[in-house]
Order: C-alpha cells, then structure tokens, then sequence
C-alpha cells in the first residue's frame, strides 16, 4: 500500500474514534445529576514593585564612647562602703547612673586610687589621701555599672609603690574589666585598638610625671624604682618633646593596626582650676597636629572647658580639659574655705559617637556632656553617696531620690558645669548639624 492511502485510512480511523468518545461522554451526562461549575475567580498577575536602588550613602555602623571623671574614694566614702561583715560594696553610688553608663558601646573611668591589697607595702587598708588603697570590690562596682575600661595612670598610680601598682592591673583585668595607662608585661603597649561594631578607635592614656636628670619618675612627689617606671604611661611638661615623639609613634601603630578615630586620656593640669593651663592648650594643640581626634582630660577634680581644636595641618579635634570628679568626698562645706563652690560635687558623661557610611566613609557624628551630680546625705547611720544624672529629659528631679533642697542644688550643679563647657559643647554640635542643649536649667 501507497503512503497516500496509508495515510486516508488513518484518517478514518481517526474520525471513528472521535465519534465514539463524543457518544460516550454524552451517555454519562444524561445519567449525571445536574450540577453548576462553581466560577473561575478572575485571577490576576501579582504584582511585585521592585525594590529602589539605594545611591546615596547610608549610615551601616555607629559606635559610641562615654567617658567619666575621677573615682577618688575617700575615708568617707570607705565607711559609707563598708558592711557589717567587714567587706566593701561600692554598689549603691553607680545605681542611678547606671543606665546612662551603660548605654555607651564602651565607657572608661579614671580609677585615682591603686588596689593594693590588704597588706599593701606602704600604708594601710583602706586609705585615702594622700596614699590611696581602695578595696578590690569597686572594680565589682564600676563593673556593674556599666564601664569596661579603666584608666590607670595617674599621679596617684605609685601610691603603693610598685607591687600596688602592678597588682591593680591585675585585679582589674581578673574581674574582667580593660585597662589603660600601666601594664605589668613590658611586652604589653601602653595603648589599644578597639573594635566596636567594626569601627576601630584607637586609644592611648598618659599622666604628667616629673623625670630627674638621670631618668628617674616620680609620681605625686613619690620617686619610682628606676625599674617600675617603665610601667606607667607617662609624660614630663619639662620634656614635651619626648612625649610628642611617643605619641606621634603610638598614632602610627594604632593607624596601622587599623585605627579609623583616636582618643587620647590624658592626665594633666593644676587642681581645682576651672581653665586649662598653658600646658594643656600647647600639648593639646600639638597633639591636635599629629592627628588625635578627641582629647579627655581629668586630674582638675573640676570641670574645664570644652572646645573645639584646629590646627593649621587642617586637623580638628574635640578637647575636654577636664571631666572633673564622677565621686569623691571632696563636698562644698569641706571646699568653701578655699572658694571652690561646689565645683568639686560636679562631673558628667562625656560622649561622642562615630559612623561609618556605606560609602565607606567614617565620620564623627555626635558629641554630648550629660551632667552628673553627686549626693552625700545620712541614711541608717552612715553617709551614702548616690551619683544623679541630671537628665533634662526627667522632668521631676524627684525621682532621683531628691527633695526639693536637693532639687534646687542639682540645678545648681547643671548651670555650673554648662556655664563652662556649655559655649564650646554648643559650637561643636552645630557644626555636626546636633540640635543644641540648653546651658540653663531654672
């Protein structure tokens, strides 16, 4: 048979089989109860928007650093701590101030006294001035407040020469807090690179010093062993232009271990003196030049100024002389004799936060002084000293614990330290776009 007629017979076949499948399915619906198809919704195309490529630059991290002034424990303030059984709690003066510390990325304190211990090679346990031994547990204290790095060099470092000296790093890295500004390994630097939330600050701490003809320091007018002095950071006004050639090496190291911001503590100046010394501006200015970025000065045991430095390299820092006391015993009816006004009671967080853009571009972004006030009055029988952030965004001061004597002395304490800093602080956020804060309270 042809392929044609191949071809017309299944063509028949086909047609026959179609036949029989309609005849089929027409039986079935005449059996089948009626039904009615339920109708189709009409069905439509989702719709997706794409998502708008971003173009411009967008803030990916930010870290902040809160910094607070001199813990300076005094007898005082030792009975204030001490319990029935013998021990020392330090707790309740950081409750209120707490959730201020806290919120920083990273907050430091100068700890101006030295752990000695109880047997301690010179003086007793505790003591206050002029040789500081402070129980171990403030590091529990300040831990629990919410800092995590303390400074540790300062006029009072050698207080209890060099085992205290090198015990109080000790106790504080086994209570797991940082430290900065003594070390005991020679092999440790004097300063760090910090990592917060991928921004890297590099951090370096040094004190004024007195430095003999033969090299030898001395430290609150106490002279080291020419082996311990190694082990503090520090720096003599007589000899600016060794420190500044440390410095200036310490900000490479910290650049090339990828330090993006540095810091620089410094502790320096003439006590009680509401205004930098001629040594301040210069070293802070050099320093500028070099390429620090923020400068925090303490040792005053009141507050100093806040200001904005530029150099004529270009570079610009932000300075604060000094942060003054965040506790002591050092109260305005002890100080009146010397004119000091309650200068002494006052301290703040000092704060600044840093960015980095998607762009990659890092930036300061905020810089802030929260006031901070401390109280010292009777309760069970002993003198309990509260820290008091004074927050203007609490708007009763009462919840702090204040009456309306204590009230009225916290505004007092708020217009002293914005009288200072408050010019300065103002002219450096309006320049980062910050809306400014109010230097006056009523």
């Amino acid at each position: 048979m042809k392929k044609r007629d191949l071809f017309r017979v299944g063509l028949l076949l086909s047609l026959l089989c179609l036949l029989t499948i309609c005849a089929i399915s027409c039986g079935a619906g005449e059996n089948a109860p009626a039904t009615t198809a339920p109708e189709a919704p009409a069905s439509e195309e989702p719709s997706f928007e794409p998502t708008p490529e971003v173009t411009e630059p967008y803030v990916v991290d930010t870290a902040s650093v809160g910094v607070i002034g001199d813990i300076l424990i005094h007898e005082t303030n030792y009975n204030s701590a001490r319990r029935a059984d013998g021990t020392y709690d330090f707790t309740e003066n950081y409750t209120l101030v707490q959730p201020y510390l806290s919120k920083y990325d990273y907050t430091v304190a100068n700890l101006e006294v030295t752990l000695g211990g109880e047997k301690p090679a010179v003086g007793r346990y505790p003591s206050a001035y002029p040789l500081f031994n402070c129980p171990d547990s403030i590091v529990d204290a300040l831990k629990g407040a919410g800092v995590d790095l303390l400074l540790t060099a300062n006029n009072h470092s050698y207080d209890t020469r060099t085992a205290g000296m090198l015990r109080t790093v000790q106790v504080v890295r086994d209570k797991g807090l940082e430290y900065l500004g003594t070390r005991d390994d020679l092999n440790e630097s004097f300063y760090k690179v910090k990592d917060l939330n991928g921004i890297k600050i590099g951090m370096a701490c040094f004190t004024y010093s007195t430095v003999s003809s033969s090299g030898v320091k001395a430290l609150n007018g106490i002279t080291m062993d020419r082996d311990a002095g190694p082990y503090v950071s520090s720096f003599a006004y007589n000899r600016l232009d060794e420190f500044y050639a440390e410095a200036e090496k310490a900000i490479a190291e910290m650049k090339q271990g990828g330090a993006e911001f540095i810091m620089f503590y410094l502790h320096w100046g003439d006590e009680y003196r509401y205004s930098p010394n001629t040594y301040q501006k210069t070293i802070a200015a050099k320093l500028c030049e070099l390429g620090v970025d923020v400068i925090v000065g303490g040792h005053p045991h009141v507050i100093q100024p806040f200001e904005t430095i530029t150099a004529p390299n270009g570079n610009e820092t932000l300075c604060i002389y000094s942060t003054g006391n965040a506790i002591s015993n050092q109260r305005k009816f002890l100080m009146d004799s010397d004119n000091y006004s309650g200068h002494t009671e006052d301290g703040m967080i000092f704060g600044v936060t840093f960015e980095r853009w998607s762009d990659g571009k890092v930036r300061l972004s905020e810089v802030n002084i929260e006031p901070l006030w401390v109280t010292r009055e009777p309760e069970g029988g002993r003198q309990v000293y509260r820290i008091i952030p004074l927050d203007l965004a609490v708007s009763d001061w009462h919840s702090f614990a204040l009456d309306d004597r204590l009230v009225a002395d916290a505004k007092a304490s708020y217009n002293r330290t914005m009288a200072l800093v408050g010019t300065g602080l103002n002219a450096a956020r309006e320049k980062l776009g910050l809306a400014p804060v109010p230097v006056t309270v009523s």
